[in-house]
């Protein structure tokens, strides 16, 4: 076995999947390995949290539609020598199952906008030709050093098509913004539910109150001040009531809009597109500037995972060699959109046999 062929082994996409698992560095170089330097142990880190625990906080759920929406409204095209080419492989603008490709797109980027990985499962002809592809939904594949697992089982790589995202994924590079500011949403609930000061209630009588008595007393308290009376409350000669300080203002619109800007960076997006602003700035979105918008969500938070996926379809075993893949770009950037149109599959001016000219055994049973 040559170098050239141990190199590539170990830069194998299912291999760096694999170990992307367990520590969460999938593009590390993989011949890392102990030395005579010191080892720096790095402190446990908390578990890592779920997509569903990120799409719980808004700037999170905002960010990702822009992301995800934008992407997935721009087809797919096959080009070869620099122009579009004449035939286009059916599998970029069709699926013939239950998942349209604006579907399989949208998710496609969702998987590695959260998780740095996606995958798609492919069906070929006789001569290894891609007739259909569909991405396999994230909880049902795993990856080893052996290749994919779909199912719990091993499937052959002429099957899948592993996509690698530009990092390790928002759960991961993010984890810490996404905590924070699930946090403060927390927190500003937790004062939108009670609204009073903190207060302490002083018992100022000689007699001692047991802790049935004291819990009560409090949750008593507590209930006035939620109440529908406008929050009023009773106490008697025995208990003082004294205010430890009110909720800062703060918390609840500058913390805030911490969070949404440390979220914004994390995904790349313009902050005025999910409504944060940096501290001191009052409007700065002008007429001017909001045209150009559109063009700066593709330079900055799009381009990224619209260039791995591309790239990675580009692929030779994917395409024919010396073709490339694209996103076309034309609605999403012109200065006029009407309809809203989206990849969808097309049988209009369907011809199989044009498309696949030159290929002597097409898939059995295809649609005419």
């Amino acid at each position: 076995m040559g170098i050239l062929t141990t190199i590539r082994d170990a830069l194998a996409l299912p291999a760096l999947a694999a170990r992307a698992s367990h520590d969460g560095v999938p593009f590390e170089s993989p011949f890392a390995s102990p030395n005579h330097l010191v080892t720096v142990t790095p402190p446990v880190t908390p578990a890592r949290i779920t997509r569903a625990y990120a799409m719980a906080v808004p700037p999170v759920a905002r960010a990702r539609r822009l992301i995800v929406g934008a992407i997935a409204r721009c087809p797919l095209e096959a080009r070869t020598a620099g122009a579009r080419a004449e035939t286009q492989p059916l599998w970029l603008t069709r699926t013939d199952g239950v998942q349209s490709p604006w579907h399989r797109m949208t998710w496609t980027v969702d998987d590695l906008l959260f998780h740095g990985w996606s995958l798609w499962g492919l069906e070929r002809d006789t001569t290894g030709k891609v007739i259909r592809a569909d991405r396999v939904p994230y909880h049902l594949w795993d990856t080893t050093d052996d290749g994919v697992m779909v199912g719990g089982k091993i499937v052959d790589a002429a099957e899948v098509c592993l996509i690698p995202g530009p990092d390790e994924g928002l759960l991961s590079t993010a984890a810490a913004a996404i905590r924070h500011a699930a946090e403060l949403n927390r927190l500003a609930q937790r004062a939108a539910d009670t609204p009073a000061a903190q207060v302490l209630l002083r018992d100022t009588s000689n007699q001692p109150s047991s802790d049935a008595e004291i819990k009560a007393l409090i949750q008593s308290w507590v209930d006035a001040r939620r109440g529908v009376n406008g929050g009023v409350a009773y106490t008697n000669q025995s208990v003082e009531v004294v205010e430890l300080g009110k909720a800062d203002p703060g918390l609840l619109v500058e913390g805030r809009n911490a969070a949404a800007l440390d979220i914004a960076r994390a995904c790349g997006i313009p902050a005025s597109m999910i409504d944060a602003a940096p501290a001191g700035a009052t409007g700065t979105l002008t007429y001017q500037n909001g045209d150009a918008r559109n063009q700066e969500l593709v330079d900055y938070a799009l381009a990224p995972f619209m260039a791995a996926i591309a790239a990675r379809l580009g692929l030779d075993d994917i395409v024919p060699r010396g073709w490339a893949v694209s996103f076309d770009l034309t609605d999403l950037t012109a200065a006029k959109i009407g309809d809203v149109d989206v990849p969808d599959d097309d049988r209009q001016n369907y011809d199989p046999a044009a498309d696949y000219a030159g290929t002597p055994d097409v898939r059995k049973g295809i649609d005419q």
